[in-house]
């Protein structure tokens, strides 16, 4: 799923797809930095930190990135405020100060813990000799960020019309050779309620067939009332609120059961640090372990199973670790069990395609003669006559093993 998200990141500012003034805003804004630092806010999903981080690869800053999980106490506090108020780095590299996630900062006074963030950062905001970024999906969410909201310059990236996405997602599909319909196009605009984002996570998911019909894209379940998979995912590993969090799954359409297996795949990506991910799988196991508890009518265990999916995962992460934007993996023991039954159907097919000229039983086709297929498969020296003969299609023949582009079959059964 890297590789993917990747492949289609943009490179460069160019090339990103929508909220184009907001874009020619943040060049502006980087010709003259010194005089404001740069509040960027906006929906989840819309190329905000992407387009942070594209400006100062086009000019050459280096990067301090940090985010609202980092920001714990007034060490870490007084870290960000050093590295704002020194000059350059020692190859004289310009040095931006990304701060993602500021609507999520919790100011810990009162309860034990002072990180300070805000009172302490408001103070040097303007005084800052690098260039500072904030991030936010709404600035006005936490009242005590609204000081330094003030102080920023302001650039609002807004949802990217449907035609944009539409377009991006045709080009993705032509160059994965997938399958679609202008029908299918519309719906998976609509599905995903133009968070691009979200749509490149279900291209990703729909990839594995090869082809995007509206069946597909209803089982993927609506986003405009629930929350989806990859939502759920980032209130576990980034979580905001406690609450939040621990009620998550009673407001979305994500099965706890399916759940696991996603956490499961994802925790050894997201905690890069041995503790946190120590930490990460033994809560993952305790709810695991009460899974296997419940019995008959002990569904009471289930609240435990929950909240150390959830709650339990989520605040396993108390030490310091790089972050770096990964992308949510879509869960192996699933695709392989997909792509199990997907091939189970395709054998069955060509089973009864056999059976129709070599008149004899499927085990016997199955024991006997279709290891013989896949080995001539393999050599590529399928002839017209044979393919139109037992009238296979190009999942059959790839699940022989001939290596056959589409474009390379239509030639053939011309």
């Amino acid at each position: 799923m890297r590789k993917f998200f990747e492949k289609y990141t943009p490179k460069s500012l160019d090339k990103v797809v929508s909220n184009k003034k907001a874009v020619l805003q943040i060049k502006k804004w980087a010709e003259n930095y010194k005089e404001k630092p740069l509040f960027i806010y906006g929906a989840t999903g819309v190329g905000k930190t992407l387009c942070a981080n594209l400006i100062a690869k086009e000019l050459g800053w280096d990067i301090f990135n940090t985010d609202s999980s980092e920001i714990r106490d007034k060490e870490v506090v007084r870290n960000i405020i050093q590295v704002a108020c020194t000059s350059n780095t020692l190859f004289s590299k310009t040095r931006l100060i990304l701060i993602d996630e500021v609507d999520a900062i919790i100011d810990k006074r009162g309860h034990g813990k002072d990180s300070g963030f805000f009172s302490e950062f408001s103070k040097v905001v303007i005084k800052s000799i690098q260039p500072i970024i904030f991030i936010a999906n709404d600035p006005y969410a936490n009242k005590k960020a609204r000081p330094i909201f003030e102080k920023c310059e302001k650039v609002k990236f807004d949802l990217p019309n449907k035609l944009s996405i539409a377009k991006f997602a045709r080009e993705i599909c032509d160059n994965e050779n997938i399958e679609y319909d202008e029908i299918s196009i519309k719906a998976l605009i609509e599905n995903c309620s133009n968070d691009i984002r979200a749509m490149m996570n279900d291209l990703f998911t729909l990839s594995f067939f090869k082809k995007i019909t509206l069946e597909d894209i209803d089982s993927l379940g609506s986003r405009k009332k629930e929350e989806d998979i990859f939502k759920v995912m980032q209130k576990i590993f980034y979580p905001k609120d406690f609450y939040e969090t621990r009620t998550i799954l009673k407001d979305s359409n994500v099965n706890w059961n399916l759940l696991m297996a996603w956490v499961e795949e994802n925790i050894p990506r997201q905690y890069t640090n041995p503790i946190n991910l120590k930490q990460g799988m033994e809560k993952l196991s305790k709810a695991d372990l009460y899974y296997g508890r419940i019995r008959g009518n002990k569904w009471i265990l289930l609240k435990y199973v929950i909240d150390y999916l959830t709650i339990g995962v989520a605040y396993s992460k108390t030490e310091k670790q790089s972050f770096k934007y990964t992308p949510f993996q879509f869960p192996k023991a699933i695709k392989e069990l997909g792509s199990s039954k997907k091939n189970r159907n395709i054998q069955k097919s060509i089973l009864n395609k056999l059976q129709e000229y070599l008149h004899c039983s499927k085990h016997i086709i199955l024991r006997d003669h279709l290891e013989i297929l896949k080995i001539i498969a393999k050599t590529n020296k399928f002839t017209k006559e044979f393919v139109l003969k037992f009238n296979f299609d190009i999942d059959e023949l790839k699940y022989l093993g001939c290596k056959i582009t589409p474009k390379k079959y239509e030639e053939l059964i011309k």
